[in-house]
């Protein structure tokens, strides 16, 4: 039996968040019942338990003090889930503007049973505009036999004029103290022995979440049985979590250790660790050292004030770039690169002799100018710098611009798994220059110019430079001189033929429908 399920709470008193449950019994107390709730809260907060318990105590028939009974006909009806009047639906499967109105149709047919028809609504920040414009009315003028409970993890996706029609109960995460009363019943049901600090240890990595506590428990109960020790805890979440502790991670990243953290991530990556769960302590981890920067908590300060900052909010934005990626290790793998790219450059091997004339700054202003010709005419011409680069591009330390070249396809094939659009704007490109530890790469389209620079677009290429040549290299893109477009075998080995030039419709048109197929 699954343990979240088998011990979801069934009443008021039972609910894990105590607040929650005395908010929900006062208004149940109350003459005049509204008819529309939206409860709202993290994911595992026990917002659908509730909404359950809630449309079982508006049928009661035996209820006191706003709790239910659990005796009476309705309630075990209910708990059998074996009434039509209670209706539960997801809408992100069911999101469009006729599943709306089919629950509009059921809205106003009369209960079969019970007191009162209930609809629970899950995520329903999920519906199309449309669906939420119908639902609107029915929150308006709802039936009067009728309560519509609305449950969601983002409220903010909620039009403003179907909020305003419902009652917001806000759930919020487990404190410690509620998660170990949640895991104290499951204990208690199954008879498990367990050590307490392998509940503290559940209670630490659940996020917050009920039912990621219990899942956990029940794993590891299917894994060690009926008990459970430290060290067999200990051996099951290195799996799940990896063996590179958090102070171990810090340390690497104090000493900026880039190849040996993503080295670290890819190990991780291959025995399955749960990146999601690792970037989450990760950021508990530093938010702590915040903490103790302020003199809040006490300890070791490790990363200063700014560098802390700067540090969490890569690791938040990578959370935003874990639900595209479809290589978990990868947002936050590109959250190292950056911050360590930007807060030193002592922990790269070194790729050429670096100019202090030109540098990285410089290396961002080559491109070209406008000037004017014999005629008075406006053309472009490169930039001094940029000239001078391209003339000893080839006579580098470490790597050379003709090694860029010869294994740009490398560079192409390597770019591919992580994203497919930036390896085809890469392919109507060009190497142009190394400049300092920046290889500069010429585009011959402001569009194609625009997408490569964004940041995300950006990382995605510099992995790609550092798992061919082995070594931390950023990457800068300019406009060439001219609209011809090389794509040609030595960059694709996609391409079926040589072509030097592209210049018609119907050119533009496969390489628009390469990138966005």
């Amino acid at each position: 039996m699954i343990f979240h399920l088998k011990y979801r709470p069934k009443t008021f008193s039972e609910l894990d968040l105590k607040d929650i449950a005395k908010s929900l019994r006062k208004i149940v107390r109350g003459k005049n019942i509204p008819q529309s709730f939206l409860f709202c809260g993290p994911k595992g907060s026990g917002k659908t338990s509730a909404a359950r318990i809630l449309a079982k105590s508006v049928n009661c028939l035996k209820s006191k003090d706003g709790e239910v009974c659990l005796k009476c006909e309705n309630c075990l009806l209910l708990d059998g889930d074996k009434s039509i009047d209670v209706v539960e639906i997801d809408a992100a499967s069911n999101r469009g503007i006729d599943d709306v109105r089919l629950l509009k149709d059921r809205a106003y047919l009369l209960p079969s049973r019970l007191k009162r028809k209930v609809f629970i609504v899950d995520e329903v920040h999920m519906l199309t505009k449309e669906a939420f414009n119908a639902l609107l009315k029915l929150l308006e003028e709802p039936p009067g036999h009728t309560i519509f409970i609305l449950c969601t993890t983002d409220p903010e996706k909620i039009p403003d004029t179907v909020l305003s029609r419902l009652v917001r109960i806000d759930f919020r995460k487990g404190s410690k103290n509620e998660l170990s009363v949640c895991l104290n019943r499951v204990v208690k049901g199954e008879k498990i022995k367990v050590d307490k600090v392998v509940l503290e240890k559940i209670a630490d990595l659940s996020e917050g979440s009920f039912r990621n506590a219990q899942k956990m428990l029940m794993e590891l109960f299917l894994e060690f049985g009926q008990s459970i020790e430290m060290k067999d805890a200990d051996k099951f979440f290195s799996m799940r979590l990896g063996s590179y502790t958090l102070e171990d991670f810090e340390k690497d990243l104090l000493a900026k250790e880039t190849k040996k953290i993503l080295c670290k991530l890819e190990e991780m990556s291959e025995v399955g660790v749960d990146f999601r769960v690792y970037r989450a302590r990760l950021i508990e981890y530093f938010q702590k050292k915040l903490l103790i920067n302020f003199g809040i908590l006490a300890g070791d300060d490790g990363l200063n004030m700014m560098s802390l900052k700067e540090w969490l909010s890569l690791l938040i934005n990578a959370g935003e770039m874990e639900k595209e990626s479809f290589l978990e290790q990868l947002p936050l793998q590109l959250a190292v690169v950056e911050f360590l790219s930007k807060n030193s450059t002592t922990n790269y091997k070194k790729v050429s002799n670096f100019s202090p004339k030109i540098g990285l700054k410089k290396s961002q202003e080559i491109g070209t100018k406008k000037v004017n010709d014999k005629r008075g005419n406006f053309v472009e011409e490169k930039n001094k710098e940029e000239q001078e680069v391209q003339k000893n591009s080839g006579e580098r330390d470490g790597l050379e611009f003709n090694e860029l070249e010869n294994r740009w396809g490398e560079v192409l094939m390597a770019v591919k798994p992580f994203n497919h659009s930036v390896e085809a704007f890469l392919r109507a490109a060009k190497p142009r220059s190394i400049s300092g530890m920046t290889v500069v790469v010429e585009v011959f389209y402001p569009f194609h110019k625009d997408r490569l620079q964004e940041d995300r677009n950006r990382k995605v290429v510099e992995m790609g430079l550092n798992k061919v040549f082995n070594t931390s290299l950023l990457f800068e893109c300019v406009l060439a001189d001219s609209k011809k477009i090389p794509i040609n075998d030595l960059y694709s080995v996609q391409a079926k033929k040589k072509t030097d030039d592209i210049t018609t419709g119907e050119d533009m048109y496969d390489v628009a429908k390469e990138i966005f197929g």
